[in-house]
């Protein structure tokens, strides 16, 4: 997991980015990497965080990269908690603060 922080000098705001992978097979689902990579740039235990069925269908998430050996979609973007999230059908999850500007 990696966690990078840019500054915009003309807004002087923090704009934090975290990216983590999921492998298909195993434990670490787009929906655990999607919770954890939050709960990382939040810096909130994973069970403070809003219920990701707020956000999007947990079930649906998963089932759209691993239900077979090439995912059914490239990437899936949406917002949770405060964050943009984007799902890659690679294996990869980007979390960046909302930009509300």
């Amino acid at each position: 997991m990696s966690t990078q922080v840019n500054t915009d000098d003309s807004q002087a705001e923090l704009t934090l980015s975290t990216t983590t992978e999921w492998k298909q097979d195993t434990e670490n689902t787009p929906v655990y990497a999607v919770v954890s990579a939050v709960a990382e740039a939040s810096g909130l235990d994973m069970f403070e965080l809003p219920s990701l069925y707020e956000a999007i269908n947990p079930d649906a998430l998963n089932e759209l990269f691993t239900s077979r050996s090439e995912p059914a979609v490239g990437k899936v973007s949406f917002e949770y908690a405060g964050y943009d999230v984007v799902v890659r059908g690679t294996g990869v999850v980007e979390v960046q603060t909302t930009d509300d500007d």
